[in-house]
């Protein structure tokens, strides 16, 4: 017959070890732990956390939310800059310049410059994000 390779010897040689582990103390526990680490079986960590980072029950959630202290991933604020936004930052910029130069005038708002083509803008948004 073929034997199975166990740590340790393959035997509950610990006389202090109750949990029914074969070989090594705790290692089967552990290595039980770190394979349902993150999924549904995992009753302490949140797998919704784990997967996403957010939990659809927040400070409601009955399992930890572990929040690591660095990550793989990158966040850049504000990298796509959005057409109809910065015709609305453009239009609201050249009011407070007439406003200065004028002295209370108001103009309209628009003018052609910020006048945004949403299919262009649309072209625009699915090429940054591809």
């Amino acid at each position: 017959t073929r034997s199975r390779y166990v740590p340790n010897g393959g035997g509950n040689d610990d006389p202090n070890n109750s949990s029914g582990n074969r070989g090594g103390g705790g290692r089967g526990g552990a290595i039980h732990l770190a394979r349902i680490h993150g999924t549904e079986e995992d009753r302490v960590n949140c797998p919704f956390f784990f997967k996403i980072g957010a939990c659809r029950h927040a400070d409601r959630c009955s399992r930890l939310h572990h929040r690591p202290a660095f990550s793989p991933t990158i966040l850049i604020k504000h990298i796509y800059r959005h057409p109809v936004r910065e015709a609305e930052l453009k239009a609201a910029e050249k009011l407070l310049l007439n406003k200065d130069k004028k002295d209370g005038s108001e103009g309209t708002g628009k003018s052609e410059d910020e006048k945004v083509d949403k299919k262009q803008a649309e072209e625009n948004f699915l090429c940054f994000f591809e």
